[in-house]
């Protein structure tokens, strides 16, 4: 039997919204140019949804954050979403020590006594604006230290549809039903039911695979709206 011999299937934002509609019932012949421009901010709305759900570890990042003596806020990027496994990194006279940091809620943070207090920093708070900030406790007392933590990040925009989804290979099929059940709420919702049921499975296959290779992991939370 003769195969491809390749690995290069990933089809573009146009491929997928073609996709989509025609699980709808809708092929290119009736698809208006206003339904594919709808369809791309379907398509940035749940990408939205993903992030809202759980970890995307495809979206996942590793940073290093200097911190700055007796500076107590620090921006970070934008998209990013949210931190995790956070720990402090002091280097001292050749010696380098990591320490987890523990995370405090904003309603924590404002009940610290003295948020000026000086000396390793041994909290954070994060702050999820559209530039989130974080601020750290203590203050830190010297210039020798780092923040060093993962960043769930927001995934990119669709603005075109030559461009390609920001989402990795196992989570086509998701994506595809997942636009799919969207375009269907406004222009098939005779099909809605079922192709939002078919967006459900397809997530939970795509979310079960989507972890870091250990038994303990984040799972995504489910989320039906409607």
């Amino acid at each position: 039997m003769a195969t491809s011999n390749t690995y290069s299937f990933r089809p573009d934002v146009e491929e997928i919204i073609a996709e989509s509609f025609e699980r709808c019932g809708i092929d290119d012949e009736t698809r208006t140019g206003y339904q594919a421009k709808a369809a791309r901010r379907s398509l940035n709305l749940l990408f939205s949804e993903f992030a809202n759900r759980g970890i995307n570890y495809w979206a996942v990042q590793n940073n290093t954050l200097a911190l700055v003596k007796d500076q107590i806020t620090y921006t970070l990027p934008v998209g990013t979403i949210d931190m995790i496994d956070v720990v402090i990194r002091q280097t001292a006279n050749g010696t380098t020590t990591d320490t987890t940091i523990q995370r405090v809620s904003l309603s924590g943070y404002n009940q610290l006594p003295n948020k000026a207090s000086s000396g390793k920093p041994s909290q954070y708070m994060l702050d999820k604006t559209y530039t989130p900030t974080i601020n750290v406790w203590q203050v830190p007392d010297t210039g020798g230290y780092s923040l060093l933590y993962w960043s769930i990040n927001q995934l990119e925009d669709i603005s075109a549809s030559n461009q390609d989804a920001d989402i990795p290979y196992r989570w086509t099929d998701c994506l595809c039903a997942g636009l799919a059940s969207k375009l269907a709420m406004k222009y098939a919702p005779d099909k809605f039911d079922l192709l939002n049921r078919v967006y459900e499975r397809a997530f939970e296959f795509a979310a079960a695979t989507d972890n870091d290779g250990v038994s303990m992991r984040v799972r995504p939370r489910g989320l039906n709206l409607y």
